[in-house]
């Protein structure tokens, strides 16, 4: 709970950082986790960039931060470079820029490898030609040999990118453990077209993620966030040390999970569409023990918000300009 800890000091101090709360959002929508809407890629002008980068940030109870832990949502991928998405290499390119917790989503292939993926089909973000092609038809020898495209969107095809391929978990995990920065796995998953709920993963798929971070050397940095709680508690059983955040869509929901409810599955950690996050709510989860991180914000007013209500991380598709706005964010929790 360090980061928390640090940014207690936000409501007793009132720290505002100069020329930047005041300023106009960025242009651009929110891309949240498991949705479909396509930012539009933000501009900082000429004066508010150096605004930004001129901007020292005040230390919060010792710790030198001034904003919430930044999460680099699927990697390094909306802020002008367009890199492919959920690759090792917008991973380390998140990882260099400052992040502090890196992020990427999990699927499983048709012989039951987890490989970093967003959607349920692969023609979004990989060469394949064949429409519609889910991810659970492919092996992960035949997706991996396919190319990534740059990123465009949440809902469009960017460039085939011949220099990139798509990754397993167990590459990506090899590739970021040099950097040393704890990385978020997000594990994906379609609601029922009937029913909008999310149906609990087969207990294969979380015997081979557990047995693939585990022998990752990797573990200690490893923090997965699921949508259900079934498949937190299945994963909590097979694999008690790993570290686990609840997934919590709060738009349309009746209620929010009791604290109980996520230790009860070993998670400590409440993953939330930013939209539903109030200062009470950080209030009650904080005192429960429970750290409440946001997804996916992506102005500069939103971001504000979140850290007037002390939330510990926020997750962004714009990880560079979340760092003009906030050039030193919390650290990742030391428990990870």
């Amino acid at each position: 709970m360090g980061a928390r800890r640090a940014l207690s000091g936000v409501r007793r101090r009132r720290i505002v950082v100069a020329g930047l709360l005041g300023a106009a959002a960025l242009g651009c929508v929110s891309a949240c986790g498991g949705g479909a809407s396509s930012p539009v890629v933000p501009t900082v002008s000429g004066q508010q960039g150096r605004a930004a980068a001129s901007v020292a940030a005040e230390p919060y109870d010792g710790q030198q931060c001034d904003a919430p832990s930044l999460i680099a949502h699927r990697g390094e991928t909306g802020d002008g470079r367009n890199l492919p998405e959920n690759t090792w290499q917008s991973e380390l390119a998140a990882a260099a820029e400052g992040a502090s917790y890196l992020n990427m989503d999990v699927r499983w292939t048709s012989d039951g490898v987890p490989v970093a993926l967003h959607d349920g089909t692969v023609n979004r973000t990989t060469s394949e030609t064949r429409a519609d092609t889910p991810i659970t038809t492919l092996t992960a020898q035949q997706y991996t040999a396919l190319y990534a495209r740059d990123y465009a969107g949440d809902t469009k095809q960017g460039s085939i990118n011949t220099s990139v391929h798509p990754d397993t978990l167990a590459e990506v995990l090899a590739k970021v453990a040099a950097t040393g920065k704890p990385i978020v796995l997000q594990i994906e998953a379609d609601p029922d077209q009937s029913t909008g709920t999310v149906a609990a993963k087969p207990a294969a798929e979380f015997t081979e993620l557990a047995h693939v971070i585990e022998s990752s050397g990797y573990a200690t940095k490893v923090i997965v966030a699921g949508w259900t709680l079934e498949d937190l508690k299945a994963l909590h059983t097979l694999a008690p040390n790993i570290r686990l955040a609840y997934l919590f869509e709060t738009i349309g929901a009746r209620s929010t999970p009791t604290p109980r409810d996520l230790t009860a599955v070993g998670a400590n950690i409440l993953y939330v569409d930013y939209r539903g996050i109030t200062a009470s709510l950080t209030t009650t989860w904080h005192a429960a023990g429970i750290q409440v991180w946001a997804w996916t914000p992506a102005q500069r007013s939103q971001w504000s918000t979140l850290r007037t209500d002390e939330v510990d991380a926020v997750a962004t598709n714009w990880a560079s300009f979340y760092l003009s706005w906030a050039p030193q964010p919390c650290p990742a929790d030391s428990s990870v």
